[in-house]
């Protein structure tokens, strides 16, 4: 089963790709009116909750200066070296074994489990 996912302006194109290609439901921020690029972490937050989409971001501030609760769940890739194709092997993984209301906070890497 595919996500329903919100990528920040961080995540590469081609990942955005990929993922959709592997059935997953992807926006991306700066596709979107009320967001576009350099939007607040809170507005995406807000947006992403509104419209029941995980983040996937390199960006911990949905973390640390967010209360994860006022977010629909976030992926955080926090190795910046993996590939597109790496990305979206580990989240749609990730997807076969974690339901979408039950992620909260998902590290993207290589050894998720």
């Amino acid at each position: 089963m595919g996500y329903r996912i919100l990528a920040d302006e961080n995540v590469e194109k081609a990942t955005i790709n990929y993922l959709r290609k592997l059935g997953h439901n992807v926006e991306w921020i700066d596709d979107i009116k009320e967001l576009g690029l350099g939007a607040a972490d809170k507005s995406i937050a807000a947006y992403g909750r509104e419209t029941n989409c995980l983040i996937l971001t390199q960006d911990d501030d949905f973390f640390t200066q967010i209360d994860v609760e006022d977010t629909a769940g976030v992926l955080f890739q926090k190795d910046q070296t993996l590939s597109a194709r790496e990305v979206g092997d580990i989240v749609h993984e990730l997807s076969q074994y974690v339901e979408q209301s039950d992620v909260k906070l998902e590290y993207v890497s290589r050894n998720w489990l």
